[in-house]
């Protein structure tokens, strides 16, 4: 097997490696907690939430098994995890069986998850719709 092949196969596991690792920081380090992370750029310049402010901290909540908590500070982190756990073990499988799939989004699905993401941020900067906003 020449090198790149073994890079190749050792794909799925390094990313695994550094997904665990940011969890673990985000475990030990919650965002809520600690000044260690930086503020959302768009929340900073504008006062507007975008679609992935209190992404962060749902993901902590996540490590810690708060589900509820999670769906609170950000409703799409937790179905994005899944999805991105789904992905990355079918990434895993194919490496691990010889093969070589690799995931890639279509042009129109990249429309609509970017749509998706627009009218999510639009809802969630409604006044008084609060039950969209970071908790």
């Amino acid at each position: 097997m020449d090198r790149s092949a073994t890079r190749t196969r050792a794909a799925p596991a390094l990313t695994a490696v550094v997904a665990l690792g940011g969890l673990a920081l985000l475990h030990a380090r919650t965002p809520g907690a600690h000044g260690f992370y930086p503020p959302c750029p768009l929340l900073t310049l504008t006062g507007f939430y975008c679609p992935f402010c209190g992404g962060l901290r749902a993901t902590a909540d996540l490590t810690r098994g708060d589900v509820a908590g999670a769906f609170a500070r950000n409703p799409i982190v937790p179905p994005l995890l899944l999805v991105a756990a789904l992905v990355w073990a079918r990434w895993a499988w194919s490496h691990a069986a010889g093969g070589d799939w690799r995931p890639a989004l279509g042009a129109r699905t990249t429309y609509w998850v970017l749509g998706f993401l627009a009218v999510f941020m639009v809802a969630r900067n409604v006044p008084g719709w609060t039950w969209l906003s970071p908790a």
